[in-house]
């Protein structure tokens, strides 16, 4: 609500202002009379001139003021929404302009704050999965670890006496002639559990063990197809078919530690496979895929596929400790190897690796 007060006061005082100057005016003239006639029309004369100072200096000053405070209040509950519009001439209306500016500014500097502390916020969660991410994968080396050390201590132990057992059980069939085929046959048997043995605690040292082969260049597709060539002969016992497929880049690598790897990925896919059916091995620069046409990996087990001692497979046909062996050396040679389920059916092992660093 508009408050006259001021041009009240004003005109007041500049009535006041004009009546003590005709006063003084006819105390200051010699021979002047004082009479109560003048006095009254210069009085109404000074009324009239008061009344219509502050007829003028509330249309010219009042009037804007008021509009430009209460448009103040309307701004700081709307939250600086309404613009101001500058009205009255000189001194109102660039007091006007100037708070229409600084509203703007308040706008634009609101504006850029909310903008940072929209970055400053992603930043944080960025930040902050990075450094859970970092911390779960510290966790997941040390616990590999710990069991890669455990596990290269028993295979130490076991590794004596399974060699014990296998050369002996050897020495016994250089005499198979001699013996009941029942008892050649047990010797066998133990044979094959002894190699067994050695076969586990050998990928037990190499897992409780880092990788310190020599690296040089080497051709991925190359090292896949001597890979396949090892595994066609259970392939070919299994009915399924192996093909190589697609041209590789030079990798800096230990050969035979990748070609461990990919031999593994292979014999994977081929005893995930029916008979009849065909394993893909593709290569694209740096980086190899093992695709197969079997039932696939349940969901739920995808992200334990590379943990030690892990196996989907039926109890006495795996050691859950070939995927963890060659994600381990993949990892070493600051590669990765991921797993998913191929749309069309069927498993996919991804193996990719850094490119040849020879420049």
């Amino acid at each position: 609500m508009r408050r006259p007060g001021l041009a009240l006061k004003l005109s007041v005082l500049l009535m006041l202002a004009v009546v003590g100057i005709m006063l003084l005016d006819f105390s200051l003239t010699p021979g002047s009379a004082l009479d109560r006639g003048r006095l009254l029309v210069f009085v109404a004369l000074a009324f009239g001139m008061a009344l219509l100072g502050a007829l003028v200096l509330d249309a010219l000053v009042i009037r804007p003021l008021v509009r430009l405070s209460a448009q103040a209040r309307r701004m700081v509950v709307q939250d600086y929404r309404e613009p101001f519009t500058p009205s009255g001439l000189d001194e109102p209306r660039e007091l006007g302009e100037a708070l229409e500016h600084l509203r703007e500014r308040v706008l634009a500097e609101r504006e850029a704050l909310r903008s940072v502390n929209a970055e400053l916020e992603a930043r944080v969660v960025e930040r902050s999965g990075a450094l859970a991410e970092a911390q779960r994968a510290l966790l997941e080396r040390e616990r590999l670890a710990s069991v890669g050390r455990l596990a290269a201590g028993v295979a130490h132990e076991v590794n004596n006496p399974a060699g014990v057992i296998l050369g002996r059980a050897a020495l016994l069939l250089d005499d198979e002639a001699g013996m009941p085929a029942e008892a050649a046959e047990d010797l066998r048997v133990i044979m094959r559990q002894a190699e067994r043995i050695r076969d586990i605690t050998g990928a037990l040292l190499r897992l409780g063990r880092p990788n310190r082969g020599e690296r040089a260049p080497t051709d991925l597709a190359a090292v896949a197809r001597s890979a396949v060539g090892l595994a066609g002969p259970e392939a070919a016992a299994r009915g399924v078919a192996v093909t190589v497929a697609g041209a590789g880049s030079e990798v800096m690598a230990d050969g035979a530690a990748l070609e461990q790897v990919v031999y593994n990925l292979v014999r994977n896919a081929i005893q995930a496979s029916p008979a009849g059916s065909a394993v893909e091995v593709r290569v694209e620069g740096a980086c190899l895929t093992v695709g197969d046409q079997g039932a696939g990996v349940d969901p739920a087990v995808l992200p334990f596929l590379f943990e030690p001692f892990f196996t989907t497979k039926p109890l006495g046909e795996g050691t859950g400790l070939g995927l963890a062996v060659a994600h381990g050396i993949v990892t070493e040679h600051g590669g990765t190897l991921v797993a998913q389920n191929r749309p069309e059916g069927g498993a996919c092992f991804t193996l990719t690796l850094p490119g040849s660093e020879r420049a």
